[in-house]
């Protein structure tokens, strides 16, 4: 991955946890006067959403759109599945402990949903703001 990459996932990553933050900001807010399923569903919202446009603008430097917003759910999909098949075999095959494999889970499988987020977002967007070509 070259410099511009790295740049983008260290930043998908630093949004990750303010998003996380987010999420739980707004699910205790909501909590007080929503049942807690539809805090939650209310939080995630919130929280998709924000992530989506933080990310546009800041990590990718593009505008968002319609279509990368509709497709940005897949980034959360392909995190959840990719670390539900790695926390099963951490946990089945290897023997580890479930705390320990759900965070180990989580952090291997970052880089699979830093990459289904770019794609959603970028593909067919225009680019904000022009980066200098990296070498790499």
């Amino acid at each position: 991955m070259n410099t511009a990459g790295l740049r983008q996932f260290a930043v998908f990553a630093v949004i990750g946890v303010v998003n996380t933050g987010v999420y739980y900001g707004a699910y205790a807010l909501l909590l007080l006067w929503l049942p807690y399923l539809a805090a939650h569903a209310l939080a995630y919202g919130v929280g998709v959403s924000g992530s989506f446009l933080l990310n546009s603008y800041i990590t990718l430097r593009t505008r968002p759109t319609w279509r990368g917003f509709v497709r940005y759910p897949l980034s959360g999909a392909a995190g959840l599945v990719g670390s539900g098949v790695l926390l099963h075999l951490a946990v089945s095959r290897l023997g580890m402990d479930e705390h320990l494999a759900a965070i180990a889970a989580g952090v291997l499988v970052t880089p699979l949903s830093f990459l289904v987020a770019r794609w959603a977002i970028t593909s067919g967007a225009r680019r904000t703001v022009t980066e200098p070509a990296s070498s790499e």
